[in-house]
């Protein structure tokens, strides 16, 4: 049938249908950017910070990147325990006294809507406050809230944390903020638990009150100085599909084996960046991470460059979510 053949309506449906496809595609994409932003900011984070600093630290970008993307007023964090209990919280108020900020927070879990979602484990979102019961107004609040959004941020059935973002007018959140950020909120979770997995894996590191030592200054302020695009194609960051695919690959592990950017798009696999002796190795690792047999990828193999020389790498990766679709991402670096 030929598009003179077709009815109007059936125009304006399919129409219809490829601008949803394509917000669906910004969204993805919007997401993906985000993973990207926050493994910049994890990996810059443990490179300069120690202990519970570097969870803390993390929050606040994963914050400081939800309020960037809905254009929010306030924003607090709520990071859970295994337990439920809260071990660690940013509230829109700033710093308070130690037994106020517990008593606010559980007045929050209890009565507020931070607590429903905890409760409920989904998005709550109230186009005004005023009409909407799950929304708690503290006392001596020093911000006026008239709308809100709050995301659970979830690793499979854990709930790890729930964020709440604010704003002075009513229906400022809409329900395609809140589908992006639910989006985003798997990526949230995975650099929330690689930056509490980095902190339990190193108990005797000494919280950065230290300053940065002569010998490390000059790189320190030169990585400081470099834009967040040069400072993520240094790192060599990918996402595999369960066969080995790549889904993507930024410059930065392109030129870790010897290839341009250009050229590593016609390298389909990880596989083929692995020296055959490898292969089994490196297969029993991401089978073991998408069987959730282990839940994290960390390997050291012989990697095989463009120009046939080999050499020494390590992989590092954890299983997430993309579009509905399992994959691990990580980065690669020499070993």
């Amino acid at each position: 049938m030929s598009d003179c053949d077709r009815s109007k309506e059936e125009l304006i449906e399919e129409l219809a249908s490829l601008q949803q496809k394509a917000v669906e595609l910004q969204a993805t994409k919007t997401a993906l950017d985000t993973l990207h932003e926050l493994l910049l900011a994890s990996i810059t984070t443990v490179k300069t910070a120690t202990g519970t600093l570097i969870i803390r630290t993390v929050l606040q970008q994963i914050l400081k990147v939800a309020i960037r993307l809905t254009d929010a007023d306030e924003s607090s964090l709520f990071l859970l325990d295994a337990e439920g209990r809260v071990s660690e919280s940013i509230l829109a108020r700033g710093a308070v006294i130690r037994d106020i900020k517990q008593k606010l927070v559980g007045m929050v879990l209890d009565k507020g809507l931070a607590g429903w979602v905890s409760r409920n484990r989904q998005v709550g979102l109230v186009t005004d406050t005023m009409k909407d019961e799950r929304w708690l107004t503290l006392p001596n609040e020093p911000y006026t809230v008239r709308s809100a959004l709050s995301i659970p941020i979830c690793r499979g059935k854990v709930l790890m944390a729930v964020i709440t973002l604010m704003h002075s007018h009513p229906e400022h959140f809409s329900p395609q903020t809140a589908q992006l950020m639910k989006l985003c909120a798997e990526q949230m979770a995975l650099i929330i638990e690689n930056a509490m997995l980095y902190v339990e894996r190193h108990p005797s590191a000494v919280e950065l009150s230290q300053p940065v030592q002569p010998k490390d200054l000059n790189l320190y302020q030169a990585q400081e100085q470099l834009s967040p695009e040069d400072k993520l194609s240094s790192l060599g960051i990918y996402i595999i599909l369960n066969d080995g695919r790549f889904m993507y690959t930024n410059p930065g592990i392109a030129a870790i084996f010897g290839y341009t950017f250009i050229e590593f798009i016609t390298v389909e696999s990880i596989f083929e960046v692995i020296v055959s002796n490898y292969h089994d190795l490196v297969a029993s690792h991401i089978n073991q991470c998408f069987k959730a047999s282990n839940k994290y990828l960390f390997c050291k193999f012989k990697g095989k460059c463009k120009d046939g020389n080999s050499i020494d790498v390590q992989a590092y990766g954890s299983k997430t979510k993309l579009s509905g679709k399992p994959v691990i991402v990580g980065f690669i670096s020499m070993a």
